[in-house]
């Protein structure tokens, strides 16, 4: 992240399949505003993995807006903009480009510098119980998501979330979690997976059990993942992370399916 932009604050880097990603997030933010609408006043976005706020597309050098800007321009589309944008990025450096870029543009910035498991418990605290809440969950590895970061935001009764879960770590490295005593990046991410899941199958059939699993323990904190899971591959077609709705609300469902699909490449990842 040595690279900056024009306004002299740092750029991430990042393969132009984030171009997908960030749709899917503008997409759902935008079609939420309705419901912002009846919180007014009382709503809040929460990333915390908000990195520096923009981003440079390594293939074509394009510099453009981070999660947390994505989010600050599709939620003032309609008027009904967040009240407050929560952030943290386990770099300072980019947690105070952030807050600067949004600030910049007038929005209300409550932010932290620390991993997310770390600083959940503050971010969390400082909430509206009554209040309606968007957390988008964009780590780079497994390791990065442990089960507590959703388990402590899920506690808040209007709190949807939009997770990437990282295909490519769970491909790439389930021989070495399964070969391992315990204490793996797969153990933090979904507890309990070991005595849940049998692991003399084809990985393939390990992978769906462990996501099973893992969207089971977020049903027993009495919120629900969407079925219709988005898939995002990079230039040669490889899956990269699976993209999940997690809510209580019907609405947010709702939303979700009128909005998944952006592109042909969503679809279900199994």
């Amino acid at each position: 992240m040595n690279a900056l932009d024009d306004d002299g604050l740092a750029v991430s880097e990042a393969g132009e399949w984030t171009r997908e990603k960030h749709a899917r997030l503008r997409r759902y933010v935008d079609a939420a505003h309705g419901a912002r609408r009846r919180f007014r006043g009382r709503t809040t976005y929460i990333d915390l993995y908000c990195g520096p706020g923009r981003v440079r597309l390594r293939e074509s050098g394009e510099v453009a807006d981070g999660s947390p800007l994505v989010a600050w321009e599709a939620g003032g589309r309609h008027g009904d903009q967040f009240a407050e944008f929560v952030i943290a990025d386990h770099e300072p450096a980019s947690v105070a480009a952030a807050k600067q870029r949004l600030e910049s543009r007038g929005a209300k910035v409550r932010a932290y510098a620390g991993k997310a498991e770390h600083v959940v418990g503050q971010v969390a605290e400082g909430l509206d119980p009554g209040g309606l809440h968007f957390a988008f969950l964009d780590p780079y590895n497994l390791d990065d998501l442990p089960f507590a970061v959703i388990q402590r935001l899920a506690r808040l009764k209007r709190m949807d979330l939009l997770i990437h879960v990282s295909a490519m770590d769970l491909k790439r490295n389930l021989r070495m979690y399964l070969d391992a005593a315990g204490g793996t990046p797969l153990d933090r991410f979904a507890p309990g997976w070991r005595e849940a899941v049998d692991r003399n199958q084809r990985d393939e059939l390990i992978r769906l059990a462990v996501l099973d699993h893992w969207q089971g323990l977020i049903a027993r904190l009495g919120t629900s993942a969407d079925e219709r899971v988005e898939g995002i591959e990079n230039s040669k077609g490889v899956d990269l992370y699976w993209l999940v709705l997690v809510a209580r609300s019907d609405l947010a469902h709702k939303l979700w399916g009128e909005i998944a699909n952006v592109t042909p490449q969503g679809r279900l990842p199994f």
